[in-house]
């Protein structure tokens, strides 16, 4: 797993460019360089403790503010960087909360993620805590969390699952979202599941699964796509 020195001490190299433009998130914050501590909120109060944030690359005023995924503890170094990828694509801000289960210099991470990664706008969070009061702390501008499960009691591509602000929460490859952070989408925007034949699968990749959520996300948001005649 990745601990939070790890984060801190991570070769700034892997990941940063020459010119550090703009992240884009649920609202404007100043420029983040890689590996800068952002203290968020205040200790003890009822929104929260402190909240370090660090953002590992930073893309262009283009990113999307009303639409965010959200990878809780992922293991797979590949599957982030396909995530990262699509996230580049449909240009939602990534979000990853730690433990991880690799390091950000992983091979496989920036192979996955190929050239894209300077166009997607990722925060690291230290652990699911620490997410949770960041997002709590955005106020009236925070959206739902939106949890995507197997053991959802809601389909994916059901009318009016989405709304703009919405955060759309993936868990580890082996054990799925944790209960905290399932309790926390049940109590603003549900869980949604994407049905599967279970009979010759147990569940779906997480960076296919992903690729659905954001894609079905955005359809209802932005309207089926039309063609120019």
């Amino acid at each position: 797993s990745l601990s939070t020195n790890a984060l801190k001490t991570t070769p700034r190299a892997s990941f940063a460019r020459a010119t550090t433009r703009r992240c884009v998130a649920a609202r404007a914050r100043a420029p983040l360089a890689r590996g800068t501590a952002v203290r968020v909120g205040g200790g003890g109060d009822a929104m929260g403790p402190n909240v370090t944030v660090r953002a590992i690359e930073t893309a262009s005023d283009a990113q999307r503010k009303d639409l965010h995924v959200v990878l809780v503890t992922p293991k797979i170094p590949g599957n982030t960087g396909c995530i990262a990828r699509t996230c580049a694509a449909s240009r939602v801000p990534l979000h990853l909360v730690a433990p991880l289960g690799f390091s950000l210099d992983d091979a496989q991470l920036k192979r996955a993620g190929l050239d894209y990664w300077k166009s997607v706008c990722v925060k690291v969070h230290d652990d699911w805590d620490a997410f949770y009061a960041y997002w709590r702390e955005l106020g009236d501008e925070r959206g739902r969390l939106v949890a995507f499960s197997k053991f959802g009691a809601r389909p994916h591509a059901e009318d009016g699952a989405y709304r703009p602000g919405d955060w759309l929460l993936f868990g580890a490859e082996t054990t799925g979202l944790p209960d905290a952070a399932m309790e926390a989408c049940k109590a603003t925007g549900g869980v949604r599941r994407i049905p599967i034949d279970e009979s010759h699968v147990r569940s779906l990749n997480l960076s296919v699964s992903c690729g659905i959520g954001v894609y079905e996300a955005l359809r209802q948001l932005d309207g089926s796509p039309t063609v120019d005649e």
